[in-house]
């Protein structure tokens, strides 16, 4: 009788090739990637996504749990994991052209999920938990990240003042502002909730995978992240407040501040910890079927030898080299500076304004003109004109939707709307027109993308024809127009409609020569 192992012979190499094989891929891909790496960490620097660091020790630890159990020196190639590097580096040129910077991590993700892949074959699904922990390296996208940061925002200071009701203090509430009457102070990003959403959610897959009995109690735990974090935070707030007005204001800023912000997540961690035990304690253990088999035949398989991980580290290296350089073969068009920008469109006269360091750096523009219009016979009513320009656009360089930047400070989305504005007596152009109120004052937002000869109002259709004409045209550049009216009293007229559209047309005219065609 013929043995297995005659079939599949034992051809690993010994610990110290394996280890080089395993360090070699691990070296080129930070090598080929080092770039797009540096994006990718450069954003754990927010405050929101700091827990990220974390993230890679906890990776290499859970892994080190698994050594009596996963033998790491002994691989099993399976040849098909090359269409997992192609789609990995798929995901980063698409991410790298249409300025999708989270899809570029993904990306990143996907090429250690790849040299996994080859170097064990069937076997990861073993770390297919360890996998989902590195997965946190990818920051979570921003337009998410503000969306929910106001939503959260709005619903933790709507709790905390129900809070300070309940002790009878006299509080009132506009958007994310709390007024004390003593003390005035604003609900930003940093108490919104969110940093501990994303940590938490982090926290309670680690306590469920050490402490939980079973995957549908862990289910369940994910499910309480949420409403812990939004009421940890109103309780933050809340406390926040009652120093304020007790005479102790400097409780809620700098290091106190900070401080109990650490606290309250070690409580909120405690919380989901007792939740874990309370339902541990709660029913019988599910027993959820295996979803791969354990079979023998699914760790067959041949070991690389030094071609082929030679080959793993060339596409490694040379396509970091294509995503990296693919952008520098992008045409810059030229055009006229914003520089001289008239001051006068359409009857209505500006003064230019500067926006400041700080500010011009989260916008990432290579040039920008940013006025005030008034009108002669519009007394007290006033047109903002905001246009970004980008010679070339990728990631954390791009144009962006103005929602995220309008949110907060007490305004509050109301409506939204695309709407037809004739700019030319056959010509028409769509622009996106959103409604935000503060008490009785309400903002009327236009935008809409400009590049390359077309426009749009969808950052998702923005995105794809980046894509699209980086490959056909070799261009990504372009910028994004706001044309905005604050309306006070609460009162939207037509009038103020048309004097939007009116400016809009005018400016039409103007644009080719700041913005190419």
């Amino acid at each position: 009788m013929t043995s297995h192992s005659q079939y599949y012979p034992n051809q690993n190499p010994s610990s110290f090739q394996a280890c080089t094989f395993l360090f070699s891929l691990l070296f080129c891909l930070v090598v080929g990637f080092w770039p797009a790496i540096q994006k990718m960490v450069s954003l754990w620097n927010f405050d929101d996504s700091n827990y990220c660091y974390l993230v890679v020790p906890l990776f290499l630890y859970l892994c080190w749990e698994k050594r009596t159990t996963f033998n790491y020196l002994t691989f099993n190639w399976k040849p098909w994991s090359l269409a997992v590097y192609a789609l990995a580096f798929l995901l980063v040129v698409v991410g790298e052209l249409g300025s999708i910077v989270t899809l570029t991590f993904i990306g990143l993700w996907f090429f250690l999920f790849a040299i996994g892949l080859s170097l064990y074959g069937n076997r990861i699904r073993k770390l297919w938990f360890e996998l989902l922990i590195l997965a946190f390296i990818v920051p979570f996208p921003p337009f998410i990240l503000r969306s929910l940061t106001f939503n959260l925002k709005m619903l933790a200071s709507t709790l905390s003042v129900h809070m300070l009701r309940v002790l009878d203090v006299s509080v009132l509430q506009n958007g994310n502002i709390i007024d004390l009457g003593v003390r005035q102070f604003q609900v930003v990003d940093a108490c919104s909730g969110l940093r501990y959403v994303l940590a938490m959610f982090l926290l309670a897959l680690l306590i469920g995978h050490f402490y939980s009995r079973d995957l549908v109690r862990r289910a369940i735990l994910l499910m309480f992240v949420l409403p812990v974090a939004v009421l940890v935070n109103s309780f933050r707030i809340f406390i926040t407040a009652v120093f304020s007005i007790n005479g102790y204001p400097e409780l809620a800023d700098n290091f106190f501040h900070d401080f109990a912000g650490f606290a309250l997540f070690l409580c909120a961690a405690v919380i989901l910890w007792f939740v874990t035990s309370l339902l541990n304690t709660i029913g019988p253990t599910l027993t959820v079927p295996q979803i791969w088999s354990t079979r023998a035949k699914d760790d067959r398989g041949r070991a690389p030898n030094r071609a082929i991980v030679f080959l793993c580290c060339l596409l490694l290296l040379g396509g970091g080299w294509i995503a990296h350089k693919l952008p520098s073969t992008h045409i810059i068009p030229e055009r006229q500076s914003f520089l001289d920008f008239p001051l006068e469109i359409g009857g209505w006269e500006g003064t230019r304004e500067h926006i400041p360091d700080d500010i011009l750096a989260e916008l990432w523009s290579d040039d920008y003109v940013k006025m005030t219009f008034s009108h002669p016979d519009r007394p007290g009513q006033q047109i903002h004109l905001l246009i970004p320009y980008y010679a070339y656009q990728g990631t954390l360089h791009a144009a962006h939707a103005p929602q995220s930047c309008i949110l907060g400070s007490g305004w509050a989305l109301s409506g939204s709307q695309d709407r037809t504005v004739a700019v030319a007596d056959k010509e028409h152009i769509t622009v996106r027109t959103m409604l935000f109120q503060k008490e009785k004052t309400n903002l009327v937002a236009n935008y809409f993308f400009l590049g390359r000869g077309r426009t749009t109002v969808s950052p998702w259709m923005n995105k794809l024809y980046l894509i699209w004409d980086a490959f056909k045209q070799h261009r990504t550049d372009g910028a994004i127009v706001r044309v905005e009216m604050v309306v006070p009293d609460n009162k939207i007229s037509d009038r103020a409609y048309e004097d939007l559209d009116h400016f809009i047309a005018a400016l039409w005219n103007i644009l080719p020569r700041y913005i190419p065609g």
